[in-house]
């Protein structure tokens, strides 16, 4: 199934930005790659709705890429990273600040790579849900999930609102202000911190030694999965993450979680 570009609700010189394999996913393939949570978990659900592709992988932070080989048929299927700052030339949707270079991450920090307060604030599933389209349909719970996952709320109440024009920014790129503005516009950080406790929005997705994936609320992929690239986690500077490229260090994945600062996963 190839998606009409043209239905999408992003501002079209963002949409321009980004590569353009997201608009034809054959689940003959592809197969896409979940992380530990619930940003995750939904945005791979909407794109198995919209194209029948499957979860192959599973992406734990702390031990590395575990796969299963028959939903992967054996290594001919190619990965889609969902909620992951992948590097690699890898398929990802992504929502992360990083310094890997990739020229195949739908991320909206593709568009506009400012300073570190400026980057793009809400979850992968907000991306996704506005690149295809569907939340014309969707009921306000709905809507309010998309604005909850992830915390993407939290930006337009902290600190007085002082930086909700940020928030505001995004929401206008996504073309998605006239559906999510509102439900900000009624509540206040409580509210939505607490429908995120209600509906299970903090809960992680975890895996054990035998390869199993567990979560409290939301249904899982209940296969097995092998461990095939273990990793090794490091928290480290902007000029050091980029000393470790030059020395031709493995890094699978980089995320800037504070200004200047990264957390690394390094092949091992």
């Amino acid at each position: 199934m190839e998606f009409d570009r043209n239905k999408s609700l992003v501002k079209q010189e963002l949409l321009n930005s980004l590569p353009e394999w997201w608009t034809e996913i054959n689940p003959e393939d592809y197969y896409l790659v979940l992380t530990d949570d619930m940003d995750s978990l939904f945005s791979t659900k909407r794109l198995n709705t919209l194209f029948g592709v499957e979860i192959g992988g599973f992406y734990d932070f702390n031990s590395g890429l575990w796969l299963n080989e028959e939903k992967i048929d054996h290594g001919w299927k190619t990965p889609i990273f969902v909620d992951l700052s992948v590097g690699q030339n890898q398929l990802c949707f992504d929502n992360h600040r990083t310094f890997l270079n990739n020229p195949y991450r739908v991320n909206p920090n593709n568009f506009h790579n400012g300073r570190f307060n400026e980057k793009y604030n809400f979850g992968t599933l907000s991306l996704v849900c506005a690149l295809y389209g569907g939340v014309e349909q969707m009921d306000e719970e709905l809507r309010t999930m998309i604005l909850a996952v992830d915390g993407g709320f939290i930006g337009y109440y902290n600190k007085g609102g002082k930086y909700s024009h940020i928030n505001l920014y995004w929401l206008e790129q996504l073309g998605l202000t006239k559906y999510l503005l509102p439900i900000l516009e009624k509540h206040d950080m409580k509210y939505f911190q607490d429908f995120s406790v209600e509906h299970g929005l903090y809960d992680k997705i975890t895996i054990s030694e035998d390869g199993y994936l567990d979560s409290p609320t939301y249904e899982v992929p209940d296969c097995k999965f092998e461990l095939v690239q273990p990793i090794k986690k490091v928290f480290t500077s902007a000029y050091d993450a980029r000393q470790r490229v030059k020395n031709n260090e493995k890094i699978i994945v980089s995320a800037e979680t504070y200004q200047d600062q990264y957390v690394l996963n390094i092949a091992v």
